[in-house]
């Protein structure tokens, strides 16, 4: 497996900067000889000065006099890391951590450190005893997860990243590196896939999957209906089909495939919630009304058939019924592109009834689901690559 690649984070670099002048001060405590303190301070000041030849030769001298002082190892160890020595700042990082238990940052450094160096055993066993130690801090998790990743761990690595993003959800780096552990995760389990059979219909299906993720529809539907020429009462596939066929358009298409699905699989309420979200594109208003009162009588907690109730009802001018039907989908739960069409009609509706306040809480929630609907659009190009790049 390739390594997968670092994103360094910027903010890390600030935190060893930071963290090296809260520890000055502990040099001082550490020792009274004044060439210590001031060679301590002179190492600090030089490599906020960026002079990092000079800065290490100050540590050098303090680690001279005092050659158990951790905290002056763990700044070595800083001014190593930013001349990417990485041999060189484990090694006093390592010291640190010896030294002085208390300064849980070497451990953490040594284990980032220990990853850049391509050490991925030593880097994964600091980072599981700075995890221990910082268990609320998702840094620590996020660098566990590349050493794991590294060293070929990728469940380990997912639950690791997985656990960072929870604490930092909004972390671009840990998410990125999330979504590349699992990409690596799917090229080896299509791998083993083909290594057990070669002729699998399973190959065909999850090649189908693949192409539709990275909305690569036509290749879709060609690798599924070679899973139905070996397999064809396997239930899923016809309603994929259907599903692709009414995002093209093709109406009738799509409720030939659902109806399909609905011969191995009669008693799901999704599928005919499906003929009937096709049908209301079709303008057959009477039958999708049918098929979805068939869909709720089989679940009534179905949310996005009440989705469609609100659609027949706007269409019906029913405004007061659209409201409650819009209403009760977003209240069940709708998701996707059916919560941001939900919010869209309530704030039309309401808008049209002279209650400009709620409608603008509609519209807001609107607006920021389809933000985020146009952001992940941007990531389908990169998906694609990514695709192709694995194994067919």
């Amino acid at each position: 497996m390739s390594t997968i690649k670092l994103v360094a984070s910027a903010g890390l670099f600030l935190l060893f900067f930071a963290i090296s002048l809260a520890l000055a001060g502990q040099a001082a405590e550490s020792s009274r000889d004044p060439e210590v303190i001031r060679d301590f301070e002179q190492g600090r000041e030089l490599r906020r000065g960026g002079k990092l030849a000079e800065a290490a030769a100050a540590y050098e001298r303090v680690l001279v006099r005092a050659p158990n002082l951790g905290v002056a190892h763990l700044n070595l160890g800083l001014v190593r890391h930013d001349q990417h020595n990485y041999a060189e700042s484990t090694k006093e990082f390592s010291r640190a951590a010896a030294l002085d238990p208390s300064l849980l940052q070497a451990r953490l450094y040594l284990g980032i450190d220990a990853y850049l160096w391509g050490r991925y055993d030593m880097a994964r066993t600091a980072l599981e005893e700075a995890t221990k130690a910082r268990p609320d801090d998702s840094e620590p998790l996020y660098w566990l997860g590349l050493a794991q990743a590294g060293n070929g761990d990728l469940r380990g690595a997912a639950e690791s990243l997985e656990a960072s993003v929870r604490l930092k959800p909004k972390d671009e780096d840990a998410l990125y590196q999330l979504q590349e552990v699992y990409l690596q995760l799917w090229k080896t389990s299509y791998e083993r896939l083909v290594a057990a059979d070669p002729k699998s219909f399973r190959i065909h299906q999850v090649l189908a999957e693949g192409y539709l993720q990275s909305n690569r529809l036509e290749d879709a539907k060609r690798e599924y209906a070679l899973v139905l020429q070996a397999k064809p009462r396997l239930t899923g596939i016809h309603e994929t089909l259907g599903d692709i066929a009414h995002q093209q358009r093709h109406l009738n298409e799509a409720l030939a495939e659902f109806q399909a699905e609905l011969q191995i699989a009669p008693g799901e309420a999704r599928i005919w919630y499906e003929i009937a979200d096709v049908q209301v594109d079709a303008g057959a208003v009477s039958d999708a009304d049918k098929s979805i009162k068939t869909c709720l009588a089989i679940d009534p907690t179905f949310a996005p058939a009440y989705y469609v109730l609100g659609q027949i009802a706007r269409r019906e001018g029913a405004s007061a019924e659209a409201l409650v039907d819009f209403d009760k989908a977003l209240e069940l739960g709708v998701h996707g592109d059916l919560e941001e069409g939900a919010h869209y009609q309530l704030f039309r509706l309401l808008t049209a009834a002279g209650k400009p306040a709620e409608a603008d809480v509609h519209k807001r929630a609107y607006l920021e689901l389809q933000q985020q609907r146009q952001a992940h659009a941007l990531n389908i190009a990169e998906r694609e690559r990514k695709i192709e790049e694995g194994p067919h």
